[in-house]
C-alpha cells in the first residue's frame, strides 16, 4: 500500500471510530464532565506512566542483550512513544531502530527492528492475559473472549517460532542457504548479513535468562499501566473497578496499532469507551453517562 493510501485509510479509520465514540453523546455534557473532573489524579497517573516507560526501557535493553545503557534505552523508548503520538504508521518504532545505530558502539537497525517485533508479540500476549483477568472480575462477551483467544494463539505461535530460530541459529542459516540456491540474487543483496542482524535481535529468546528478563520487565510495565489507568479513573468516577482498567488498557493497546491520524485520535478514544462499557462503567440509568466515558478518554 502506498503511503498516501495508508494516510487516507488512517483518516477514514479515525473519523469512523471518532464518530462511534461520539455517537449518542451530548457535546455540552461532555464539557460539563470535563469541568467536573478532579485533575489532581493526573499527578500519580503520570508518575506511574513514567515508571512503566522505565520498565519498558529495561525490557528493550535486555532484548538487545544489554548492548545499550538503561538510560539510553529509556530515552530512546520515550522518543519512540512521543513520535508515535504525533506521526502516523507507528513511525516512532522506526525512529527507535534508527537512533540505536547512532550510539557508540552502534546496533544494526534490523537487529533493533527485530527486537521491537519481539516486544509487540509479548505485548499481544499480555493483552490476552488482561482479558482473562477481566473475565474473572466481570462478565465479558463471548466475542471478546474468542478474539482474545485468537490473538493469544497468534502471539504464542510467533514467540515460539522466533525462540526456535533464536536457539537454532545454524538451522536458520541452513534454511537460508536452501532459499539462496533458488534465489541467488538475494546473496548479492546481503541477505546473509541481514538474517544475522535479525537473529541478533531475537537472540535473547533463545535462552531461559533472556526470556525470564523479557517476561519480568513486561509484567511490571503492564502492572504500571493498569494501575495508572485505575488511578486516573478516580478523576471522573467515585467507584472505579479493576475490570475497567484491565479492559480499557487492553483495548487501547490494540487500537493504537491501527492506521490512524497522528495520536491515534479516534481508535484510542473508542477503545477506552468500549473497555468502560464492557466493565459496566457506562450506565446512564445508574448515573454513569457515556459523556463521562468520552471525557475520561480525552484526558487519558
Amino acid at each position: 500500500m502506498k503511503r498516501w493510501q495508508s494516510l487516507i485509510l488512517g483518516v477514514v479509520i479515525s473519523v469512523a471510530t471518532l464518530a462511534y465514540a461520539l455517537n449518542g453523546n451530548d457535546l455540552s455534557k461532555i464539557g460539563d464532565e470535563l469541568a467536573r473532573g478532579n485533575y489532581l489524579w493526573i499527578i500519580p497517573c503520570s508518575a506511574l506512566i513514567g515508571l512503566g516507560l522505565w520498565f519498558r526501557g529495561l525490557r528493550w535493553r535486555f532484548l538487545l542483550n544489554e548492548r545499550i545503557t538503561a538510560l539510553h534505552s529509556f530515552h530512546i523508548t520515550n522518543i519512540s512513544y512521543f513520535l508515535n503520538a504525533w506521526l502516523p504508521l507507528r513511525l516512532g518504532e522506526v525512529a527507535r531502530a534508527y537512533l540505536v545505530t547512532r550510539l557508540k558502539p552502534p546496533i544494526a537497525m534490523f537487529t533493533a527492528l527485530s527486537s521491537v517485533v519481539v516486544e509487540r508479540l509479548i505485548d499481544l500476549l499480555a493483552v490476552v492475559i488482561l482479558v482473562v483477568l477481566a473475565v474473572l472480575l466481570t462478565e465479558v462477551p463471548s466475542e471478546v473472549q474468542a478474539s482474545a483467544q485468537l490473538i493469544g494463539v497468534v502471539s504464542v505461535l510467533g514467540i515460539f517460532v522466533l525462540a526456535f530460530f533464536a536457539a537454532r541459529r545454524q538451522l536458520a542459516h541452513a534454511i537460508l542457504s536452501v532459499f539462496l540456491k533458488f534465489l541467488p540474487f538475494l546473496e548479492r543483496l546481503g541477505m546473509r548479513s541481514l538474517v544475522d542482524k535479525v537473529l541478533d535481535g531475537i537472540a535473547p529468546l533463545g535462552s531461559a535468562r533472556g526470556v525470564s528478563y523479557a517476561v519480568w520487565w513486561s509484567l511490571w510495565s503492564w502492572v504500571a499501566s493498569i494501575v495508572a489507568g485505575y488511578v486516573l479513573l478516580f478523576a471522573f468516577y467515585d467507584q472505579p473497578n479493576w475490570a475497567a482498567a484491565l479492559l480499557m488498557i487492553a483495548a487501547a493497546a490494540l487500537a493504537v496499532a491501527l492506521p490512524a491520524v497522528p495520536g491515534s485520535v479516534g481508535p484510542f478514544e473508542a477503545a477506552i469507551i468500549v473497555g468502560l462499557q464492557l466493565s459496566g462503567m457506562v450506565d446512564p440509568a445508574n448515573g454513569l453517562p457515556q459523556e463521562r466515558a468520552f471525557a475520561f478518554a480525552v484526558v487519558l
